[in-house]
């Protein structure tokens, strides 16, 4: 189908710089290809026809145009362009070939276009959906990920504030030793000698 729609872009570019359509002049081609018109033999669509009744042998037989509206293009390229009974050969441009396989297949690839052109609006509505909802859970992990972490931090603050408690309690208890003053063991003679002449007059 993708070459298929390659080969008509000449076409469609063709109809959009001329005074016609692209299937007004498809369907002029195929009523009039220099020549016998082709839905004289396959009828209005390509759907096919029967041409003619006749008696050969006392048996009745019939005269018919294939139906060309189901052919790949490949093939239908190829029809065109081979010589086969009872057909006329037309020597058509590949332009000209182009257009008509358009008009015979114009329903079915618009059809396959408009689904082509709904898959793909399918498929961007669907990113667009998965990428809210990527959004939406990374926001969602973002604040769970804020809710865990601030009991855990002031949890952190708590037990830090514990530990100086603490520390300053241990230090409070464990205090550095004062030092010790000693006796002073000097003797003063004078002072007991004048101690002992005192008591010594009292008596």
């Amino acid at each position: 189908m993708k070459y298929i729609l390659f080969l008509l872009l000449p076409l469609f570019l063709y109809a959009q710089s001329s005074f016609i359509t692209q299937e007004e002049y498809a369907a002029q081609l195929y009523k009039n290809p220099r020549g016998i018109g082709c839905q004289h033999c396959h009828g209005d669509k390509g759907e096919g026809r029967v041409v003619a009744k006749y008696i050969h042998k006392k048996v009745e037989k019939s005269f018919a145009g294939s139906a060309i509206n189901n052919l790949e293009y490949a093939a239908f390229y190829k029809a065109l362009n081979s010589r086969i009974d009872s057909m006329p050969r037309y020597f058509l441009t590949p332009k000209e070939i182009s257009a008509l396989y358009f008009y015979l297949n114009a329903d079915k690839l618009k059809k396959a276009q408009a689904l082509k052109e709904a898959q793909e609006a399918q498929k961007a509505k669907e990113a667009q959906k998965a990428e809210e909802i990527k959004r939406a859970q990374n926001t969602k992990n973002v604040q769970e990920t804020k809710k865990v972490s601030e009991p855990l931090k002031v949890e952190k603050v708590l037990e830090k504030s514990k530990e100086e408690n603490k520390t300053q309690k241990v230090e409070d208890v464990v205090e550095e030793p004062k030092e010790i003053t000693k006796p002073d063991e000097t003797i003063d003679i004078n002072a007991l000698f004048k101690e002992a002449t005192e008591a010594k007059n009292a008596k």
